[in-house]
């Protein structure tokens, strides 16, 4: 796990690009602590240099990327291209996991890489067979010979999750990818001089040609429905996301930029027959797949820990541990099963079902108590590390569990993101589930699945709401707006002149659409849901240079078999996930895998608010002149303000003047930085 980044100078050559570089690999450190390095391109001739934290055993060693001089007298190297790297060392620590990285005997291609290819070994092995020779025991050779074999092509036989950017001097070509369901990240920027890429949107703010603005496109989505990147252009203007399962080709004879998919889901859409004798097979076979995914896990030369919330997905991952853990002996849990749990004083707190996983296993459990005070004190620090603002303190929640892991020493956590997208495990997916068998006329189907909700999160009211959202939110952009003015208070705080102008971003009907549910599940793994998590997740984990692997968002073979499942092995008998827990029962204690609710990482957020209302007010009233743009009602915010903290009927005003606070937080650090005082 690493931090990239990398500048191509669009008019000329520039002795400058290396102090570009150095700046913008800079607030990537947190990324890759271990190592850095950076490659400088100049007619045909790569030149390797160390930075600050680049150790001996990299300066010392004989390989072709080695660095031979430090960045800082890089100003002598005019050149049109220049890669950096951070370097978190997880696999073959020594001198020869350095990056950017390069093939023994063939200095033409390049690589600055972040992520992990589980299945290296397997493919390192195919490759051998083919002739080729490895000199070290990473991944990223591997991804580079697997590049020179198969082309663009590689990408399909990679298990794992990455954003990487090659550099094949032959073609003069850049050649950039990203994961399938964009665990890891990758932002870029073009303009008339350059072409700049990184892991972190805050490293393209160095890029001297770039001008600091916000995206009003995003906003409103954003205040209304915390809603984050849903296009490729995000809260920073004319800074570009590459999507997940893409990749990018950027050819510098011409400055052209090309994108393309490489990745598709193909979902099987009708309903089927129930045959017990072969949900039987599936079943077994989902386990073994479950369980093939974290054991390929494990492949690490540093201690692995897991994030323990006491749901059905982390509760799987854990005990799925215990069990390989008794049937082999696996390095990288040598010191033992080591659990990470947020815990609060609410009703929301599920430190308790976290604590039926720890006796079941045996494990060694870290859990870290969150409040609202501790909230106030790192907010600004956890917007800074996440690059935009906060949509919910669930983050701060996350944040402080990989926190406790680093304290610990543990540099990798396993967790369980993405079962509920792959399995079915939100309200949202009964509707999907039932307008599909009601569309379809399966009456017999639905009668029994209505008669069985008792097993499910929903209610026969929350269905009949939801399909009557589905249905209104046909209406035009402007009857929706005024609608959801009377279904939705809290927009009544949004500037009108900011609504109207906005008004096609008014998702009345929210989170209720009439698709088929493995098409809902695919809309929430390829679109924004599940990679909004997956953002969090990466930013919480490396700002405490933290590994987070996740075998439901990232292992190929879970994936493609959860979209061949029928609706009917994911929705039965008014269970959610049905085909996960059926394939657990004996592995997880009954009373985690029979749980009917959802709550993940759920803290009181609300209660919370009101608790901190004073410093939260105070931190508006500081700050609000930096939103020129009025987005928001400001003074009837501030003259309600009491009122809306008041108690939890206002828990939606709440809510977005979080988020709001939360973006003059990030106006404050990332677009005016300098001009307003702090809450910290």
């Amino acid at each position: 796990m690493c931090g990239i980044s990398g500048i191509v100078q669009l008019q000329g050559q520039d002795n400058q690009l290396s102090g570009i570089l150095k700046n913008m690999n800079d607030k990537l450190k947190h990324r890759g602590p271990d190592d850095e390095g950076f490659t400088l391109f100049h007619n045909g001739d790569a030149h390797c240099f160390a930075g600050q934290d680049t150790p001996s055993a990299s300066l010392a060693s004989n390989l072709p990327y080695a660095p031979k001089a430090h960045i800082e007298t890089a100003q002598d190297h005019s050149g049109q291209v220049g890669f950096g790297h951070r370097r978190l060392a997880i696999i073959d620590l020594s001198a020869g996991g350095h990056q950017p990285m390069c093939l023994q005997g063939n200095e033409r291609i390049w690589i600055t890489l972040n992520g992990e290819i589980y299945n290296y070994i397997e493919l390192r092995e195919e490759l051998q067979s083919y002739g080729f020779v490895f000199h070290t025991e990473s991944d990223v050779e591997v991804v580079l010979v697997a590049y020179q074999n198969w082309g663009t092509d590689c990408l399909a036989h990679f298990n794992g999750m990455w954003s990487f950017v090659l550099y094949d001097m032959d073609k003069n070509q850049l050649f950039g990818a990203r994961d399938r369901f964009g665990v890891k990240p990758l932002y870029y920027l073009q303009n008339e001089q350059h072409f700049a890429f990184a892991s972190e949107q805050k490293a393209l703010l160095e890029v001297p040609s770039y001008t600091r603005a916000v995206n009003l496109d995003a906003m409103l989505p954003f205040l209304l429905y915390g809603q984050v990147e849903l296009q490729s252009e995000g809260f920073f203007k004319d800074l570009y996301e590459l999507k997940p399962g893409h990749f990018f080709t950027f050819d510098l004879s011409n400055s052209k930029l090309k994108t393309e998919r490489y990745f598709e889901i193909y979902a099987t859409n009708k309903n089927q027959a129930f045959h017990a004798a072969s949900f039987e097979e599936t079943k077994k076979q989902t386990r073994q797949m479950i369980k093939d995914a974290v054991r390929i896990r494990f492949r690490s030369d540093v201690p692995i820990g897991f994030c323990l919330s006491g749901g059905l997905d982390s509760s799987t991952i854990v005990c799925t541990a215990a069990e390989i853990a008794k049937e082999e002996s696996i390095s990288s849990l040598k010191n033992g099963i080591k659990t990470f749990t947020a815990s609060n004083d609410s009703p929301l707190d599920e430190s308790s079902w976290a604590k039926q996983i720890v006796d079941h296993t045996k494990a060694e459990w870290h859990n870290v108590k969150v409040d609202s005070k501790t909230l106030v004190e790192d907010i600004q620090q956890l917007i800074y590390f996440q690059d935009i603002p906060l949509a919910t303190t669930s983050t701060y929640a996350q944040s402080r569990v990989m926190r406790a892991a680093h304290e610990q020493g543990i540099s990798i956590l396993i967790d369980g993101q993405g079962g509920d997208e792959l399995y079915a495990g939100y309200q949202t997916f009964y509707y999907s589930y039932f307008n599909q068998l009601f569309t379809s006329f399966d009456w017999r189907i639905l009668s029994k699945e209505l008669r069985s909700l008792e097993n499910s999160p929903v209610t026969l009211k929350e269905l009949f709401a939801a399909f009557l959202k589905v249905n209104l939110s046909k209406f035009p952009a402007k009857i929706r707006a005024s609608l959801s003015k009377k279904w939705k208070s809290e927009t009544n705080l949004i500037s009108p002149e900011f609504l109207r102008s906005n008004a096609k971003k008014v998702q009345f009907h929210g989170e209720f659409r009439s698709d088929s549910l493995n098409e809902r599940l695919k809309s929430y793994c390829t679109e924004t849901y599940l990679k909004g998590l997956l953002r969090w997740e990466d930013r919480c984990s490396m700002q405490y240079s933290i590994e987070s692997r996740t075998p439901f968002s990232d292992d190929i073979n879970l994936i493609t078999s959860a979209f061949v499942f029928p609706a009917n092995y994911k929705i039965k008998n008014g269970w959610s996930k049905y085909i996960l827990r059926e394939s657990i029962k004996g592995l997880v204690p009954e009373s985690i895998r029979l749980r009917t609710d959802k709550k993940g990482f759920s803290i009181p957020q609300n209660t919370w608010l009101m608790e901190q209302e004073a410093a939260f007010f105070e931190l508006f009233q500081s700050l609000k002149h930096l939103d020129a743009n009025d987005l928001v009602q400001k003074e009837l915010i501030v003259s309600n303000w009491k009122v809306f903290f008041s108690d939890l009927k206002h828990s939606k005003e709440q809510d977005l003047i979080f988020r709001y606070v939360c973006y003059l937080s990030w106006l404050k650090q990332f677009i005016y930085p300098g001009q307003a005082t702090s809450l910290a």
